[in-house]
């Protein structure tokens, strides 16, 4: 989504909120209240640009910080990295061996999945989703302590899907597990 259509959507947004709440501004002038609610969608945008951006630090620091503590992590590979549209404080992670979910700004809460464990992949998005390409991939897994995890809201759905199924072949491929089907 590009910048302009952010800016529209919040602009867009902030005025239904305005209406819908009964509160009619008269105190400031409507070119002054535009200017106001544009500078306010700039600051917003300008916000999640600098989130996106110490998220992909992180995420390039990581893969190097986990390869350096030991031998078998030298293999993890980050394959993709991502977070639900417009939101603040959680990040989606698929590596070579695992699915990682990281919630949080100051303290951190980290959910895994191990790709072995990865029983089913799911892709869904309504209509209006379909028009901004967002939509939500839920992963079942034999893991009874987290037996679904949904990662929502995130660009191309149906890509990420097709890159965590890629994944969990290759890794169950790895390990040397087997597909048998029970009749």
């Amino acid at each position: 989504m590009q910048r302009a259509d952010v800016r529209r959507i919040v602009i867009t947004q902030f005025y239904e909120s305005l209406a819908a709440s009964g509160v009619e501004v008269t105190a400031i002038p409507q070119a002054q209240m535009q200017a106001i609610v544009g500078a306010l969608a700039d600051g917003l945008i300008a916000a999640l640009a600098a989130l996106e951006e110490e998220e992909a630090r992180l995420a390039t620091a990581a893969p190097r910080a986990a390869a350096s503590t030991s031998a078998a992590a030298a293999t993890e590979t980050l394959l993709w990295s991502g977070k639900p549209y417009l939101s603040i404080g959680i990040r989606y992670e698929v590596t070579s061996q695992r699915l990682r979910v990281i919630r949080g700004l100051i303290g951190r809460d980290l959910e895994e999945i191990e790709l072995v464990q990865v029983r089913d992949i799911d892709a869904s998005q309504n209509v209006g989703e379909r028009m901004l390409n967002i939509g939500d991939v839920r992963i079942i897994s034999n893991d009874p302590t987290r037996s679904e995890i949904v990662l929502s809201n995130i660009h191309d759905p149906l890509g990420v899907r097709e890159i965590i199924r890629k994944a969990v072949m290759a890794e169950k491929q790895r390990l040397g597990f087997h597909y048998q089907e029970e009749m």
